[in-house]
């Protein structure tokens, strides 16, 4: 359990500012299965227990050795399924899914005894726009199921996709995504909420296929790439695995040098009102990198902080998803009593 700030405080303030979500259900994931059958299912156990294991790691896992090996006796790591039907749409037959839950604890010793490292699962929202070749906006704002869809997709892969609300849908907006212009959108993005920004310029049916040009924006740097499919659904869930994989690069601890619990004390100017303070409470008491928090001191406009995070480097690079906060400086640790402090001192400035 983390400590609470030795504060007294009244209430809470949920206030709109870019941040990190947490991902739901990380052990879960929803399989389309055409029957109930046995065989069936075993089928499905086998494609859910990869998803969900991409989903943790946010790596393609499907041509590891040891992953297929445990592939084969999937049913194993099963803790829980059932079945679910979707409501028919537009005259076709209804559609069942296999909901799986698979067990937490075998789960990570798999992928620690594979060797393959835990994207944090608090993980940046992606902002996505994505035009067809006749200047649509998709998925469309009245189409519920593509919407739906598309947000289904994002949670599988582990990517918490961030729609556009109506008034990007101009020839700005149109212009920019036809040219894969990510540094055009990015502050429309980050407004809105977003910490990373996917643009696609795409063409095609589900009768035809699709094929088309992505660009993902993680802050300064641009990673543009292609895919194709043969459905929509298809295309977004290849794109949004490219994303996992280029978003956990980034974000993912690197087990090799940054493991176990560490002391650091954050050190924050400038936080000048009560909404920030809060802001900052709500978002460190969120934070999966964030083991306990200690002490905190309040002198003036600035706010310090004692944590023990779980590891220095995955702290600052999830703390980094948080827009309100910019990174000034590591101070070095003062010296007590003739020996240096164990926790370094890592200085943000406040920004509105």
């Amino acid at each position: 359990m983390k400590k609470l700030f030795a504060i007294a405080i009244s209430s809470l303030l949920f206030c709109n500012f870019a941040h990190a979500v947490r991902l739901q259900q990380p052990y879960a994931v929803d399989v389309v299965v055409a029957s109930q059958s046995s065989a069936d299912r075993a089928i499905a156990v086998r494609q859910g227990f990869l998803l969900v294991l991409e989903k943790l790691s946010g790596q393609r896992l499907d041509g590891n050795a040891q992953i297929t090996a445990a592939q084969n006796k999937a049913d194993a790591f099963v803790a829980q399924f059932s079945y679910q039907q979707n409501p028919p749409v537009e005259n076709t037959a209804p559609s069942w899914f296999l909901h799986l839950v698979f067990e937490q604890a075998a789960v990570d010793r798999l992928l620690h005894d594979a060797g393959i490292p835990v994207w944090p699962l608090d993980r940046p929202q992606v902002m996505l726009l994505v035009m067809d070749n006749q200047n649509r906006l998709l998925p469309a704002v009245d189409d519920t199921n593509q919407i739906a869809a598309v947000t289904r997709i994002g949670n599988t892969r582990g990517v918490p996709v961030l729609l556009p609300k109506t008034e990007m849908n101009d020839i700005a907006t149109t212009a920019s995504v036809q040219s894969l212009d990510t540094a055009a959108l990015m502050a429309q993005a980050i407004q809105q909420g977003a910490n990373a920004l996917l643009l696609g310029n795409i063409s095609g049916s589900d009768e035809k296929g699709w094929a088309g040009q992505w660009a993902l924006r993680i802050g300064e740097q641009e990673q543009p790439f292609t895919e194709k499919a043969a459905t929509f659904a298809a295309l977004m869930d290849a794109v949004l695995r490219h994303t996992a994989e280029m978003l956990s690069t980034h974000y993912r601890n690197n087990t090799a040098i940054d493991v176990g619990s560490a002391p650091l004390r954050l050190q924050v100017d400038d936080v000048r009102s009560y909404a920030a303070f809060m802001q900052l409470r709500q978002y460190l008491e969120k934070l999966e990198a964030v083991e306990n928090i200690g002490n905190m001191q309040i002198n003036g406009t600035t706010v310090i902080v004692d944590l023990s995070v779980k590891g220095r480097e995955s702290f600052r690079n999830l703390f980094g998803l948080f827009k309100s906060v910019q990174w000034q400086e590591e101070v070095p640790s003062s010296i007590q009593n003739g020996e240096t402090a164990a926790a370094p001192v890592w200085r943000y400035r406040w920004v509105d």
